[in-house]
């Protein structure tokens, strides 16, 4: 107790101040050199003084590492301010509350909350099981409850819990081609903020306008949010396996990739170029606006994140002239406003949407049979209701129902019978089975070209989809309206229709919908 405020937050909150953070990769195994050199590199930044926070990622790759709780408490003990990742691929709702409760233990404050890369195949035994049971706006969801105290039921009680100190903050891309991919990025980012983040943090990219339009999006919206730009100190090698979407959600253009191919050919392999152009990235950020810079970059040490910081800052005065230096438009990328001429970034006005996706059958037919069943007003949902009322205090007519309910939306949708139905909320995209994520709130930041993160040039992200699917009725702005909970696993393989009716599920919830009152059972 009595421990300061988070320097982190200190200095992100002080609009006279830029933060640097520097992102650490812990590697695996428990003796090995990257864990020392990660430590040494700990030791140079505090005795340095440049650097605000020690970021630290969470099994970055979904390959297990090093794990992030307790190389955060050695960051500490060595004098640095952590920076813990939290990603949702390893762990359930009660392990990563579990967590959060020993980083607070332990005083670590700040978190960056993210969906986490797809699980990878370098596990014991090959690919690990994903469990992405909590998403990022959920996960912020839950640590404002823990911060305000969180209260749960012991002995028929409520409990309230200590409040926790929390520091959290989120990721976003803005960096996606399509304009169903961007809206989605920016749906679900609202959603992070009016959660709780606290910070963003960008995917790696290096358009500038780019970067101001996350800026602009934030200012047009009133939301006061610092960002943080993240500057990957990119070597020729990296960005070829970028370019080829090796590393889900960090985009190198082509035209990026040949400037880096033809720095590759000078006699240190490109290395002056490569830290001269995060400099002018730090000073680019610093001058149109970002609180921050999140430097990171394979093997770079610590010499040269100062070299970037220095530099950076003697050349911020004249950032304005260092646009045109990351003109990196993805061919017929979509940006979210009109181009300002004069300045290479963006103006305050909206840009057309221009895609006009086709609706498919089954989304029209959906449609048709979600009014019928589902709105209050329509007479089949009004004599459905007292019929799901009767099925459900019976056996054998409920498994009969729930089997021919789960048999029809296994062939449109392939459904898993998770008991709380998304499809309301994902345009009739199932996010258990169409989604290797399972995200409800949005898409990850790892799609590419409009394709999945894990399934590329085979399935649609669902959140493309969605988009497409209500942009035509003028109803794409739904994916931004409210936060979806959590699967509720108490209902896993149960009839979904029943608890909507029943008032069991989150859309029930949500819409109001009331269980049945209770029957008192007469006295005998």
């Amino acid at each position: 107790m009595g421990e300061r405020e988070s320097v982190l937050k200190e200095k992100l909150l002080d609009p006279n101040a830029f933060c640097i953070t520097w992102e650490q990769i812990p590697g695996r195994g428990a003796f090995e050199l990257q864990h020392e050199e990660v430590i040494d590199n700990v030791a140079k930044a505090a005795a340095g003084g440049k650097i605000d926070a020690i970021s630290v990622t969470d099994n970055p790759g979904g390959n297990p590492a090093l794990s992030t709780e307790m190389l955060c408490v050695q960051i500490k003990n060595a004098g640095m301010e952590p920076l813990a990742h939290l990603a949702c691929r390893d762990k359930n709702r009660s392990e990563i509350e579990s967590l959060l409760c020993g980083l607070a233990a332990d005083g670590v404050k700040n978190i960056l909350v993210l969906t986490g890369d797809y699980s990878g195949s370098d596990a014991f035994e090959g690919l690990a099981k994903p469990v992405f049971d909590l998403d990022p706006p959920n996960v912020l969801r839950l640590v404002e409850k823990m911060n305000e105290g969180l209260e749960h039921k012991a002995m028929r009680k409520t409990v309230k819990l200590a409040a926790t100190d929390f520091f959290a903050g989120a990721c976003v891309s803005p960096f996606k081609k399509l304009e169903s991919e961007l809206m989605g990025q920016y749906a679900k980012l609202k959603k992070k903020i009016e959660a709780g983040a606290k910070f963003i943090i960008t995917q790696v990219g290096y358009d500038a306008r780019k970067y101001h339009e996350l800026l602009t999006w934030l200012r047009v919206n009133n939301y006061n949010i610092p960002v943080f730009v993240n500057i990957y100190v990119l070597p020729y090698g990296a960005g070829r396996f970028m370019n080829s979407n090796g590393i889900p959600g960090c985009v190198v253009t082509d035209k990026y990739l040949a400037e880096l191919a033809e720095a590759k050919k000078a006699d240190d392999k490109g290395k002056a170029a490569m830290l001269l152009k995060s400099a002018k990235m730090y000073a680019l950020a610093k001058g149109m606006g970002c609180a921050g810079a999140h430097i990171g970059g394979h093997g770079i040490t610590y010499e040269q994140v100062e070299y970037i910081i220095d530099k950076g800052n003697e050349l911020a005065a004249n950032w304005e002239s260092l646009v045109k230096e990351f003109d990196y438009p993805q061919e017929n990328g979509f940006y979210l406003f009109e181009k300002d001429e004069k300045t290479g970034l963006n103006t305050d006005v909206y840009a057309q949407r221009p895609s006009k996706p086709s609706i498919p059958f089954i989304y029209r037919f959906s449609r048709i049979a979600h009014h019928l069943l589902f709105e209050e007003k329509s007479a089949v949902y009004k004599t459905m209701k007292p019929i799901a009322a009767w099925l459900d205090t019976t056996h054998t007519p409920k498994h009969i129902f729930d089997f021919f309910e789960h048999m029809s939306k296994v062939a449109m949708f392939n459904c898993m019978n998770c008991g709380d139905c998304a499809l309301f909320d994902t345009a009739y995209v199932c996010p258990m089975s169409q989604c290797p994520k399972s995200q409800r709130n949005g898409p990850c930041g790892g799609s590419y070209d409009g394709w999945c993160e894990v399934y590329p040039n085979e399935k649609k992200c669902i959140w493309v989809q969605a988009y497409d699917r209500l942009k035509p009725y003028k109803e794409e702005g739904k994916i931004t309206e409210y936060t979806v909970p959590p699967c509720d696993w108490n209902l896993w393989q149960s009839s979904s229709w029943l608890n909507f009716y029943q008032g069991r599920d989150h859309t029930a919830k949500r819409l109001g919908i009331k269980p049945p009152p209770k029957k008192e059972s007469s006295k005998k």
